[in-house]
Order: C-alpha cells, then sequence, then structure tokens
C-alpha cells in the first residue's frame, strides 16, 4: 500500500481536513503500527491508533496553536523488519 502523510489539518468543525491522520496504514497490513505526534520541542502529545480517527489537535482535552508538529511513525511490517518514518505538518487555526 502507498502511505501518505498529510501536510496540514484545520480543526475548526467544517468536516474537511478536521483531523491529521496518516493515509495507507490500517492493521490489516501493519499490525502493531503507531503514530506518536510531537511538537516543535520535542514533547509527545499523541500516540495514535493506525486505524484511529486521526490527531483531533488536542493535548489534554486542550486545543493546541497553530504551528507546526512532528510525527515519527513506527511501521511494523509482518515477517519483516519495523521502519520509521519521521515529518512534519501544520496545524492551522483561524
Amino acid at each position: 500500500p502507498v502511505v501518505e502523510f498529510p501536510k496540514f489539518f484545520t480543526p475548526n468543525n467544517d468536516s474537511r481536513n478536521d483531523t491529521w491522520k496518516a493515509k495507507g496504514l490500517n492493521s490489516s497490513f501493519f499490525p502493531g503500527s503507531t503514530i506518536h505526534i510531537f511538537n516543535r520541542y520535542g514533547k509527545q502529545l499523541a500516540i495514535l491508533d493506525i486505524d484511529g480517527d486521526g490527531w483531533d489537535g488536542l493535548f489534554n482535552s486542550r486545543p493546541m496553536p497553530s504551528d507546526d508538529y512532528w510525527y515519527l511513525v513506527k511501521i511494523v511490517v509482518p515477517n519483516g523488519p519495523t521502519e520509521e518514518r519521521q515529518g512534519h505538518f501544520s496545524l492551522l487555526r483561524k
């Protein structure tokens, strides 16, 4: 499967781009895989289930500000090596 990571999301409840979620990851192909979300200072804000709804921009029930955030994805390939992918995306609030 092709795995894509969105460059931004806008959690403003307009039903478009309200959560940040990797596309192409699911537990059928990659059981046990996880996504870790960090702020720009390296503080872990969330650990996402790859079958979940994605990150909604909240930390401890509080909205995080517009900024760049980082992800680390641990992709568990059955009968293969665990891969790590990392990158960043923007949370945009208007």
